[in-house]
């Protein structure tokens, strides 16, 4: 499946909503893919649509005409689809897949927001360190040194580094930026991405958030498969397309090999050591009563409360750890200036 080519969720979101009113209303399929192609500035979206109303003339349903689009349209959209079209439940099929995907993006703008303002936050600290090492302190390094005597050992190694940085700032920004997309590039190659997103579950407070964001996403989408009639092995197997994290698929496609082997659903998913506690006993539960959507439902919401949790809590924590090491470091510096400054009113005192 060509990620390049994916048609982006909001847009998916958007589509769906407009094809569930079309299947609602006296108005054609073949018609109403018309009226949403003149409404749509989605290039891709709109190459769908022309090939969509293609495959209708031709005689196709509406679930076979997405699974020509597999380029374009994830294939836990298609499978709903099917369903839904062979249900009779359409319109309720493309309003569960728009209801899902608004869920993701409410979640993924809330790790975003999380994270995007502690990313500003350390930006600045660098840029007020920088600007204290390259233009204030040599400018105070040339007063204090007309003076004469001798720095203290903290303002004479500050000035020294500020020195060093200011000499070799150049071949120190090649080398970040060297460090920066090399690390990139390694990671982003096939043979090592795995070891970078088992990596994501490993990390400090990021891992956490990781594994929580990963079970909400696996609870929700398979409610919903299962919910629609699709089988759990099947449905396992087509949740684990979703995700973009090759260490949480691998792990998903090994608990669907594991089902196919008879094994008990909960027996597997606990095998996985990828899910919290409290996502494993619902299972349980599930299993026993046979109303499994129900319970990963139920699921999803306490794992989603408790991300919101983790999230907020994230937030409040890096905020004053940041404050507190940019005032250390600002304030080390200000106290190797002041330091001689003190030395020198003294001597003439």
């Amino acid at each position: 499946m060509a990620k390049t080519t994916m048609i982006g969720k909001q847009e998916i979101i958007i589509f769906a909503r407009q094809l569930a009113l079309v299947v609602d209303s006296d108005v054609s399929i073949h018609t109403g893919l018309g009226i949403i192609y003149e409404k749509s500035d989605d290039k891709k979206l709109k190459i769908v649509i022309e090939k969509m109303q293609d495959a209708i003339v031709m005689g196709e349903p509406l679930s076979e005409a997405f699974n020509d689009e597999d380029v374009y349209f994830p294939k836990i959209v298609q499978s709903i689809l099917k369903i839904g079209e062979e249900s009779g439940e359409l319109a309720n099929a493309l309003n569960q897949i728009a209801d899902n995907y608004e869920r993701e993006l409410e979640i993924s703008s809330k790790i975003r927001a999380a994270v995007t303002y502690p990313i500003i936050l350390f930006s600045l600290m660098t840029v007020v360190v920088f600007v204290l090492l390259l233009k204030v302190l040599p400018m105070f390094n040339g007063i204090l040194m007309s003076f004469g005597g001798e720095l203290p050992l903290l303002t004479s190694s500050i000035m020294a580094f500020s020195n060093w940085v200011g000499q070799n700032i150049i071949a120190i920004l090649v080398v970040i930026i060297g460090l920066v997309a090399g690390l990139t590039f390694y990671f982003r190659a096939e043979k090592h991405r795995l070891t970078w997103d088992k990596m994501l579950f490993k990390l400090p407070v990021i891992g956490q958030i990781t594994a929580a964001t990963t079970a909400v996403r696996f609870a929700r989408n398979l409610a919903m498969l299962i919910k629609s009639g699709i089988s759990i092995n099947k449905s396992m197997n087509l949740v684990a397309e979703i995700f973009e994290n090759s260490y949480a698929r691998q792990k998903i496609k090994k608990a669907t090999e594991a089902l196919d082997a008879d094994t008990p659903v909960e027996v597997a998913i606990e095998s996985l050591n990828l899910f919290p506690a409290v996502l494993i006993k619902l299972f349980a539960v599930a299993t026993s009563t046979g109303h499994i959507d129900i319970m990963l439902e139920k699921a999803a919401i306490t794992m989603e409360q408790e991300l919101n949790y983790r999230l907020e809590r994230l937030t409040t924590v890096i905020e004053p750890i940041l404050i507190i090491i940019i005032s250390l470091i600002v304030g080390l510096i200000l106290i190797a200036v002041i330091l001689p400054i003190i030395d020198i009113m003294n001597a003439i005192g």
